[in-house]
């Protein structure tokens, strides 16, 4: 693909919705000269004819102080990667960082916006459509669409339809994907230890049955065979285990809990955690304390763990003493469809914007082809839900793993919908009664009767 003809917004574009450039004065650029126009300027005459010069604009964007997030974008910034820089000289673009994390961000956004000094474009990890909210209910976002059809700009054409359908409510779309991935996919294994022991690697067909046998085989006094780590099968980072099983966390207005709509799936989801701890002892159990996974594994304490996808990149340049391989997370039976649900980063425009097309602008850039890609082969940040990106053989060549991936996000599912937007209670919710299963203090079969009432409980309050 030629990279010139794949950049969003060319300069000229850009100048046309801004309506920096008239029609008539791009009449006078591109007309020939006539004789009065080629005489020299006197001292009373004034200035030679041209066109005005675009008015700098400054773009503010609001984000969190993150390695993939400001740093990245900082990087692409200093490396103007695809052009923006100079196809777009009359956007200042100033990123405006907020320390922390949600806690710290989201708090200090909302007093912008209370003081009226809110900027023009805002970062937000969304969970459960968490983020919705701040679209039809906040009022902090607006809907980019009619800045992006003022310049052809389809995300359809962009972006994976559930990356879309998770930002978008009401036929408007709020948020587009900054960092959009699909939720711990993947197991990491210690390929040097697995062959020193003298067992089979892993297999990206295996069950969840086959991966207890083999983390069985793999457990001796000094090492553990399988943690499921990053996924701990909770609320949110374990959706697309849940999903694996048949179980849908809510139905699809987000105010019903059906975790027990099919409650033979749901408690065989939750006794084989069970059984990882307190049955076979193949994992490390939390009854001691908080279980450091990466330190675990970096350690070679563990053989195996499920990991989000920024981790593919982070752990072999890590942990150099072994060599690391990578395998899907298994399915239930065998040849099952695989089953996922969508992490994401996003960026939106407020209704604060004082400059929305430069903004916009700016939006894409962040959420670009090149962009991405160059995020991707540097090691910066984790896949976005692009069609485009995600058929780029640099990524493949820069990390092979990622081919894993591809069919799963080419038909990523999108998270699901708490529609009071408490997600994070929701989690919670779910996580109290987990924790004490993982313990050994419930059974899974009680434990999903609780899960299931502790979460309606909260889909039953008022919205956030």
């Amino acid at each position: 693909m030629n990279r010139k003809n794949a950049r969003l917004l060319s300069r000229r574009q850009f100048l046309v919705t801004m309506g920096a450039v008239t029609a008539s004065s791009l009449l006078v650029a591109c007309a020939p000269a006539s004789p009065a126009a080629e005489a020299p300027a006197t001292s009373s005459g004034g200035a030679e004819a041209s066109a005005p010069a675009a008015e700098r604009v400054t773009v503010r964007a609001h984000m969190v102080e993150k390695q993939d997030v400001s740093a990245w974008i900082q990087m692409g910034l200093d490396q103007d990667i695809d052009g923006f820089k100079e196809e777009n000289p009359e956007i200042d673009l100033v990123l405006e960082t907020i320390p922390g994390w949600t806690p710290e961000y989201i708090p200090k956004i909302l007093s912008f916006t209370a003081a009226g000094t809110l900027g023009d474009l805002v970062w937000f990890p969304p969970r459960h459509r968490s983020h919705i909210a701040w679209g039809e209910s906040y009022g902090i976002v607006q809907d980019y669409r009619p800045y992006a059809d003022g310049v052809g700009y389809k995300p359809e054409d962009n972006f994976f339809q559930g990356a879309i359908d998770v930002n978008s409510a009401g036929g408007k779309t709020y948020w587009m994907s900054y960092i959009s991935e699909p939720i711990v996919p993947i197991i990491a294994y210690n390929k040097t230890k697995v062959a020193e022991m003298g067992l089979p690697e892993p297999s990206d067909d295996w069950t969840f049955d086959e991966l207890a046998d083999w983390a069985k085989q793999g457990t001796t006094d000094d090492v553990f065979g399988y943690d499921p780590a990053d996924r701990a099968y909770a609320a949110f980072s374990g959706g697309p285990y849940y999903r694996q099983h048949g179980v849908e966390p809510v139905n699809e207005e987000g105010t019903q809990a059906t975790f027990l709509d099919n409650e033979e799936g749901f408690v065989k989801a939750l006794k084989f955690t069970y059984d990882l701890v307190n049955t076979w002892n193949v994992s490390p159990s939390p009854s001691a304390g908080a279980v450091n996974a990466p330190e675990m594994f970096g350690g070679q304490k563990v053989l195996a763990v499920d990991i989000w996808p920024f981790r593919i990149q982070i752990y072999p340049a890590t942990f150099t003493d072994f060599e690391i391989g990578f395998v899907l997370t298994p399915v239930v039976n065998k040849g099952d469809k695989r089953r996922s649900m969508l992490n994401e980063h996003v960026f939106g425009m407020t209704t604060a914007s004082k400059n929305p097309d430069a903004a916009f602008a700016s939006m894409a850039w962040f959420c670009g082809y090149e962009m991405n890609v160059q995020a991707l082969v540097q090691g910066q940040k984790g896949p976005i839900a692009r069609a485009d990106v995600w058929a780029d053989d640099r990524v493949y060549d820069a990390v092979p793993t990622y081919a894993k991936l591809r069919p799963i996000m080419e038909s990523i599912e999108p998270d699901y919908l708490v529609a009071n937007y408490r997600g994070d209670e929701f989690d919670q919710a779910f996580a109290q009664v987990f924790d004490a299963m993982q313990l050994g203090e419930k059974q899974p079969d009680e434990a999903a009767i609780e899960i299931q009432d502790l979460c309606q409980a909260v889909l039953d309050k008022e919205p956030a």
